[in-house]
C-alpha cells in the first residue's frame, strides 16, 4: 500500500472510487434531477452530453436557490407556484450546472487534495482519457486510506 502523496495516484486506490455516483443527461430538467437527489443519499448529480462525457454537475443547494430566489421575489403562493414549476420544468441541468473539477487515474493524491482544498469540495469527479466519468473519489475515503497505512506501517514496525 503506497503511503506517500506524490507517490500515490488515483489508480493506486481506484478501489476507493464509488462508480454509483449520480448521472443524468445534461438536458435532464431540474424536476428530474431534484427527484434523482432526493431519493439518493448524494448531493450532486454528475451531467453528461449525449455521448456520455462529463460536462456539468449540479448540486441539490443550487436548485434549492433557485426556488428561494424566486420566493423572495414573488409576495403570495399564487405567484410563487408557477414561478417554481417553470424553474423546475423548463430549466434543465445545463441550465444551472457548474464546470466539473475532475482528475485522471495517472492525477497525484497530491493533486487530488490539492483540488478539493482549492474548490471547497469534499467529493472529485473521476474521469478517463476522453472525459468520460469513472466515479467519484471523497476525502473521507482517501484519509481512511492514509490512517489505515499509517496503523499497518506502525504494527510492521513494532514486530520488526
Amino acid at each position: 500500500m503506497k503511503t506517500g502523496l506524490e507517490k500515490t495516484t488515483v489508480k493506486d486506490i481506484d478501489y476507493l472510487i464509488n462508480s454509483s455516483c449520480l448521472r443524468a443527461d445534461c438536458g435532464t430538467s431540474l424536476e428530474k434531477l431534484a427527484d434523482l437527489l432526493c431519493n439518493s443519499d448524494r448531493f450532486k448529480v454528475y451531467l453528461e452530453n449525449a455521448e456520455g462525457q462529463l460536462v456539468g454537475v449540479v448540486q441539490a443547494k443550487q436548485i434549492a436557490t433557485r426556488i428561494l430566489e424566486l420566493s423572495r421575489q414573488k409576495s403570495d403562493e399564487e405567484d410563487l407556484l408557477p414561478a417554481v414549476a417553470y424553474v423546475l420544468n423548463f430549466l434543465n441541468g445545463q441550465d444551472i450546472a457548474e464546470q466539473p473539477i475532475s482528475v485522471q487515474a495517472a492525477t497525484p493524491l497530491r493533486e487530488v487534495l490539492d483540488l478539493m482544498q482549492l474548490n471547497h469540495i469534499r467529493e472529485i469527479a473521476v474521469v478517463d482519457e476522453e472525459g468520460f466519468l469513472i466515479g467519484t473519489l471523497e476525502a473521507k475515503n482517501i484519509l481512511s486510506h492514509y490512517l489505515r497505512a499509517k496503523a499497518e506501517m506502525e504494527l510492521k514496525a513494532e514486530e520488526g
